[in-house]
């Protein structure tokens, strides 16, 4: 029986229960569960120098430690369009793209489809943010 492969992707920094939410929900979608972390420079181009608060290498061996989680890649972009291609190249076929639904445009949504897999947006957790949690941690530090 052929194992029903997700993909998924974030930054991971400061991972907090909205994470472990969204990992959990992607996992209940398939059998085998990939995460990409973006890497460092691509989010300091998007989010600025300041960021990521946690390097990549870190933030893959935290993500890597969680049971909901079977494989994880440093994803080069935020668009996972060549992890993608890179897995299937390999015989990884992903039967299933996922993000949270706050995302009105999902790069790799044309990839996935491409390739014969579907995108499954999965429900954000308003209430938490890293960027909120690295906001409270400066109010009481700086």
């Amino acid at each position: 029986m052929k194992k029903k492969i997700v993909y998924t992707y974030g930054v991971f920094d400061i991972l907090h229960y909205g994470h472990i939410l969204l990992l959990k929900r992607a996992k209940k979608l398939g059998d085998y569960l990939i995460i990409g972390i973006v890497s460092d420079i691509a989010v300091k181009e998007k989010k600025g120098k300041e960021r990521p608060i946690q390097n990549q290498r870190d933030r893959m061996n935290i993500i890597k430690s969680l049971r909901y989680v079977d494989k994880v890649i440093i994803q080069k972009e935020f668009d996972p369009t060549k992890e993608l291609k890179e897995l299937y190249k390999k015989g990884i076929k992903i039967d299933i793209l996922c993000k949270g639904d706050d995302w009105d445009y999902i790069p790799g949504q044309e990839t996935i489809r491409n390739m014969g897999g579907k995108l499954i947006k999965l429900q954000y957790s308003k209430k938490y943010s890293t960027s909120n949690i690295i906001k409270k941690i400066r109010g009481i530090i700086c």
